[in-house]
């Protein structure tokens, strides 16, 4: 645990803790922590079914009522979501490689294994299962924010590393503005489907 203690993870609070994903997102510029499109989703749901956009939106639009009937079901069902209270807190997925595999190792992040950022083996084709390999999933989704959160970790530790992020989400910083526009998750269920 001496390098744990080198990046004063001792000088973070339980709170503090859940900012921060075991594969160095920053869990605290996520919108599904912080709540706003679900604000969001709320009013623009209220407005539109006032409005009974059901009925007109097709009209207007030139799109199918059955198009416009899911948008709205998506809009409440987002509207009606809890907060995510971070990876570590029980949010993010459950049964995660990267969290398990943190976990084992007592680790707060990758940042404090010394193999980070560990590389798949190729006869290991699971993403699902195997740590190294949804952490390549992860990283090609977050376009290597996560890996660069990381290395910002093990040079000034996990304090200033959150001075810093909160800073900048006060700024404005969000994870969705890091988020690739490639489809790496339904690129990768089609791969393990076999399609």
């Amino acid at each position: 645990m001496e390098h744990a203690r080198n990046l004063d993870r001792d000088k973070l609070t339980d709170e503090e803790t859940c900012l921060i994903a075991p594969c160095g997102i920053y869990c605290g510029a996520c919108d599904m922590m912080l709540g706003r499109s679900r604000e969001q989703a709320r009013e623009m749901y209220r407005i539109l079914n006032g409005f009974n956009f059901a009925d007109v939106g097709p009209f207007f639009m030139g799109t199918e009522q059955e198009k416009v009937t899911d948008f709205l079901k998506i809009l409440e069902q987002w509207s009606t979501g809890d907060k995510c209270p971070g990876c570590l807190a029980g949010g993010g997925n459950p049964a995660c490689p990267i969290k398990t595999c943190s976990n084992e190792h007592g680790f707060l992040t990758c940042a404090e294994c010394e193999g980070m950022p560990c590389k798949r083996s190729a006869e290991n084709e699971n993403l699902l299962q195997d740590a190294a390999a949804f952490l390549e999933l992860i990283t090609k989704r977050y376009a290597s924010w996560n890996i660069r959160n990381l290395e910002r970790i093990k040079e000034v530790g996990y304090r200033q590393f959150i001075d810093e992020m909160q800073e900048k989400v006060k700024d404005g910083l969000m994870t969705s503005d890091v988020i690739s526009d490639e489809m790496v998750f339904t690129e990768a269920f089609k791969k393990l489907q076999g399609q």
